[in-house]
Order: C-alpha cells, then structure tokens, then sequence
C-alpha cells in the first residue's frame, strides 16, 4: 500500500476494487441524488486523482524527441508553463492527449488519463532508439487535484514555492519537500501545475507517493476538506476539457474537442505526426462536430458514456463523452455535436431534455505561444 493511499484511508476514503479511492460508496443508479452529490458541494477540496497516471520522459533530447510527436511547442515547456497537448495518427485523429510538466532540464512528466500512457509509450519507443531519451510509465507518481484558490495557495506555502501565476495553464516545481523527516532523504521532485477551470480555479499536485501524503497531510490541517474524482469531472465538465481515454482514442480530431481554443494546438510549430491534416481542418473550416456543453433543468439519471443525442424525431446528432450530477442532481455532460441545425433541441436516448450551456471560453485559437501574455 502507498503513503498517499493509507492517508486518504485514514481521512474517510474507501479503495475500490478498481483501486481508486472515493469518498463513501461508489455511486451507482440506485444511489440517491443527495448521496451521489454530496462531495460536490464544497469549495477548496483536495481530490486523489487516480484516473490519470504519468509518462516520464528523460534525458537530454527529451525536448527534441516530443517536438516531432506532439501538436505542443515544446520549446515552451519551460517550468512555469504546462501546456496541453496532443499525439495524432497520420490521419490526424487523437491517439493520446497529456498535460505536459518540465521538472527538470532532463525530465517532462506527462499526466495523462489512465490506461493511456503505456499504449503511448509503446508508440513512442519506435522513435525512441535514435535520441537520447528514456520512456517510463511511473508507478512511483500519483496525481491530487486541489479546487479552490485557498488549496493552491495553501499548497503553495506547504511547498515553499512562490505563488502561481494566474494565467490556466502556470506551473511550479520543487525539489524537496519541507515536510521530509530525514536529512538523509534525496530531494524529491513535486509540480503543481494549473488546469483549465469553469467556476473556481484549479490545479492538479504531481509527486512520489509519500511526498503527495505529506502534502496532503498540509493542507488538510489548512482547512482543504476531502473530495474525490467524481467531484474533479464535473470541474472538467465546466471546464469544457474532455480528456481522451483509451476507449476514446483515433475517434477525433483535436478541434472536435475544441483543443485549439484550450491552447493545446501551436499552429507555428513545424511539423509532427497528423500536422497536416489538423492544419488543413483549421485553416479550411472543416470541422463539423464541436464539444459542446449540456444540462437539464431537472434532476436525472446519469447516461452511460458514448450515448447518444438526438433530436425531437429520434435522429442521431452526437454522443455523450462525460456526464456527472451537479449539487441538485441535474446532469452537467460534454458530448460531440454536429454543428448543422444548432438550434434545434436536443435529448437523450431515454427522452430527458437537454439544455445548451456556455462553455467558459470562446471557440476560436488561442495560439499556446501567447498563453504568457
């Protein structure tokens, strides 16, 4: 068992058979809305995210070697920025998407979703024997999510690291820990890094397992109330960032999921895997689907992944990608929707209604190199 997920035990948490830790009984259809709804309800939160893992990438042609596989600009990755990005088939469809963290000159993390950073790995180890760069999927790394001005401050000054700067995607990386009880014990290196965010700010804490317990051990006697992942989804929802699992993957093309309006998309970087046909979607307008954020005016039962809306006549107009219940048990879901007839009203397979909800940005590029200002 690790630190971290001893601690979370001893704070309220229950390790399911999946191995994820989650506050109370996994919620299922017969739950209750306010039971499902319970950890949603406060703000500045600490959340184990156990749904996404890393991809450690050192040595000295690490920067080098992603150059050619990513849609970022990896010159940009410089430690105070942690840009999202994506990896693409030839024919320009999403194979892997990450957050990507520099810790050090010689290290990038990539936190990815889980079960999808071992298939990326063996991808890139193709290309791998002619740089100098080694490929890891971490089991010495966990991930927390922190909601909450008050948790990234809090978090800050149990670092000992500066504040981070306000623009979504700001990072900062550490290497010691001010709680490590030993002289003795190596510097371990931590990032806290900046995600896109709906209501409130947030960010996610990457680290070695006993690190993050200590860590975490902080901020929960700074106030930081205990929350789990359900509770991050629906800070994904609106946020409007839908993360590629492995079931998702060579499905869309990163504009579908809006991707250049997050900055994940440098159209001034040279070329990569599947440039061609993301540029030739951009600069020629062809994307015919977009993420698009939906509600109910009601409470709901949650839809399974992948299903489908429709239209008033039962005609098929995109599938669901994420749902979660908000504070009141009506549905918040991101889904992938033909952009012909956008006013026309749509549903779910069982009937409920849906409502169209801003996304908190426009869709419209947002070029990474100016995420600085």
């Amino acid at each position: 068992m690790n630190p971290l997920k001893t601690l979370m035990q001893d704070h309220g948490y229950q390790l399911v058979e999946d191995g994820r830790l989650t506050l109370g009984e996994p919620a299922d259809a017969s739950m209750p809305l306010a039971d499902m709804t319970k950890n949603v309800r406060t703000e500045n939160v600490l959340a184990p995210l156990n749904n996404f893992e890393v991809l450690e990438v050192c040595g000295k042609d690490g920067e080098r070697f992603l150059q050619g596989q990513t849609s970022q600009q990896l010159s940009l990755v410089d430690g105070e920025l942690a840009p999202l990005t994506t990896f693409c088939t030839p024919k320009g469809r999403i194979l892997a998407m990450a957050q990507l963290l520099r810790v050090s000159e010689e290290r990038l993390w990539l936190v990815m979703p889980a079960g999808t950073a071992e298939p990326l790995r063996a991808h890139l180890a193709k290309f791998a024997p002619f740089y100098k760069v080694t490929l890891e999927v971490s089991s010495e790394l966990s991930v927390l999510g922190l909601l909450g001005e008050q948790s990234l401050a809090a978090c800050a000054d149990a670092l000992a690291a500066p504040a981070l700067a306000e623009h979504d995607l700001a990072m900062r990386s550490v290497f010691q820990s001010p709680l490590q009880s030993s002289e003795d014990e190596e510097p371990q290196a931590c990032a806290l890094a900046r995600q896109p965010s709906g209501n409130a700010p947030r960010a996610i804490l990457v680290g070695p397992h006993a690190a993050l317990a200590d860590l975490a051990t902080a901020l929960f006697a700074r106030d930081v109330v205990a929350s789990d992942d359900t509770r991050w989804g629906l800070e994904d929802i609106r946020a409007g960032l839908q993360w590629v699992t492995s079931a998702q993957t060579d499905s869309w093309l990163p504009q579908m999921l809006n991707l250049e309006a997050l900055a994940a998309i440098s159209f001034k970087k040279g070329c990569y895997t599947g440039q061609e046909v993301v540029a030739r979607a951009h600069f020629r307008g062809q994307v015919k689907k977009r993420l698009q954020r939906l509600t109910t005016a009601q409470p709901a039962d949650l839809p399974a992944v992948g299903s489908k809306v429709t239209s008033p006549d039962g005609k098929s107009l995109g599938e669901v990608l994420q749902a979660a219940h908000d504070e009141q048990g009506r549905l918040e879901l991101l889904a992938v929707i033909s952009l012909r007839d956008e006013e026309i009203a749509l549903a779910l397979e069982d009937g409920t209604q849906l409502e169209r909800s801003a996304l908190p940005y426009a869709v419209e590029r947002r070029d990474p190199e100016q995420l600085k200002g």
